[in-house]
């Protein structure tokens, strides 16, 4: 049995496919529109409205969108608008973040060598009320480009924000993981493609200016062992990566897996820890000294759970995933094919199941000692694009986050930080703010859940139309 890292195996598949192998395409998702013509304003009436920051909601109140800003909220009955939407019992929050997406990703089980889909991927993530996502690693051509074409609403989707390509010690994560799995006769080339390896101060200081240049938003680096024997980016070499690109006016964004990864990290002056302890237990004594930090973290705990669930039985769909997968591409994660091996992946799969509880755990501690945990799906297979973040929200809600908490990871908190010390447009409602918006049925508060029950979308401003795929019976 075969898994690994969204960073490696979906270049291996995009690899063997161009070089002739035969790979699928990758389902094309559901049907996501903008409207043929944008309306001036959009009335919702009679909402109510969730303040992310006070967990509070302001019952009964229309929200008028013009020119793709909110640009009232007033009691129910005080505006008017050219679209009306009757939203009575409904709660509207805002536009959901994905602050560890993969829009160049693949979600299909590995031994389907199924070909990346970008713009499906951005329709899922918008279908399930996803209006802003951060990249935090995308290797490809067009990583910057599909991102301005978002922007020019060429491309349904969220809003991009993207690191580009991951740096790596040689020999580091993503690397071990091509050489582990891909043939030895193609491993040279996909090693070139899976990130920028960097071996001393001026090699980073190059790789870092070299993605500064092509526009990126942030600068990613992978300190994590994935397999377990793989080097690790010395303390020195992360460090001068930060300096490096402080330098530009971008910030460092580190993968780890151990305490001791968080503190090389915290150390060498990162911004966000992409990834929680997902290895082990952080010890007691230690999880004060990250929270001085003052790192956020984003926890991905769905990723590693959906590993571990990958090899105990067939996949039990949510809602979005059934709306927005082909019913045949969730029944093809089992039963898993008799001759894939795991090789040195095996005793990394093993780990991540006897740690379900720790990092479960890491996060509700980590919490309660006050670092900002962020909501991140990590897009790959088995995690679906949209779908995702709204496990990975049910997940921070058993970890001990309370529903508005966990929302708030998912909208005002991961806003605040890409804005990157200005006041964010979006990310809550308020007069002014950017008109991302979900409207769903139901009080989220209440049940994390009814973030599932999705009424209406909103990218800046407009009201996008959604058709889930159709499902077996429909055809």
């Amino acid at each position: 049995m075969k898994f690994c890292r969204r960073e490696t195996l979906l270049i291996v598949v995009a690899a063997m496919g161009a070089a002739g192998f035969g790979c699928s395409p990758a389902s094309p998702g559901p049907e996501v529109r903008l409207p043929a013509v944008f309306s001036t304003s959009v009335l919702i009436r009679n909402t109510s409205v969730l303040d992310v920051e006070s967990g509070t909601l302001r019952r009964g109140r229309d929200v008028l969108l013009e020119d793709g800003i909110i640009a009232a909220i007033e009691p129910h009955g005080a505006l008017s608008g050219d679209i009306v939407i009757e939203a009575t019992g409904t709660t509207l929050v805002p536009g959901l973040i994905d602050m560890h997406g993969h829009v160049g990703a693949s979600s299909a089980p590995t031994w389907q060598r199924s070909f990346p889909n970008p713009a499906a991927n951005l329709r899922a993530y918008a279908y399930a009320g996803i209006t802003s996502v951060f990249d935090p690693g995308d290797g490809s051509d067009d990583a910057f480009s599909r991102r301005d074409r978002v922007a020019r609403r060429e491309l349904v989707g969220p809003r991009i924000f993207t690191a580009g390509p991951l740096l790596t010690c040689p020999g580091g994560h993503p690397i071990a993981m091509v050489n582990e799995l891909a043939p030895w006769w193609i491993a040279w080339y996909i090693v070139g493609l899976s990130a920028i390896p960097i071996a001393d101060e001026a090699a980073a200081q190059q790789a870092v200016n070299e993605i500064a240049d092509n526009g990126a938003d942030a600068i990613k680096i992978a300190i994590d062992s994935i397999p377990l024997d793989a080097p690790r980016m010395p303390s020195e070499i992360a460090a001068t990566v930060v300096e490096s690109a402080n330098s530009r006016g971008l910030r460092v964004v580190a993968h780890i897996g151990t305490t001791q990864d968080a503190l090389v990290a915290g150390e060498a002056g990162v911004a966000l820890w992409v990834h929680g302890v997902y290895k082990e237990r952080i010890p007691d004594e230690k999880i004060q000294q990250l929270a001085d930090f003052g790192i956020p973290m984003v926890a991905t705990l769905e990723v590693f759970d959906q590993y571990v669930r990958n090899r105990q039985g067939p996949m039990r769909p949510t809602r979005l995933e059934r709306e927005t997968v082909p019913a045949s591409q969730l029944a093809s994660f089992w039963p898993i094919p008799d001759d894939l091996e795991l090789g040195g992946l095996e005793a990394w799969l093993d780990l991540a199941a006897q740690s379900m509880e720790a990092r479960s755990d890491n996060v509700r501690r980590l919490h309660e000692a006050g670092v900002t945990i962020l909501a991140g799906s990590d897009t790959q297979m088995g995690v679906f694009p949209g779908a995702g973040l709204h496990r990975e929200l049910a997940q921070l809600v058993r970890a001990g986050l309370t529903p508005v908490e966990a929302i708030r990871a998912a909208t005002l908190d991961p806003a605040r930080w890409l804005a990157a010390g200005s006041e964010p447009d979006f990310g809550s409602i308020d007069v002014g703010k950017r008109a991302d918006l979900l409207l769903v049925e139901g009080d989220p508060r209440a049940d994390i859940g009814a973030l599932q029950n999705i009424r209406e979308v909103f990218l800046a401003g407009a009201r996008i139309e959604r058709k889930p795929v159709a499902r077996p019976a429909e055809r």
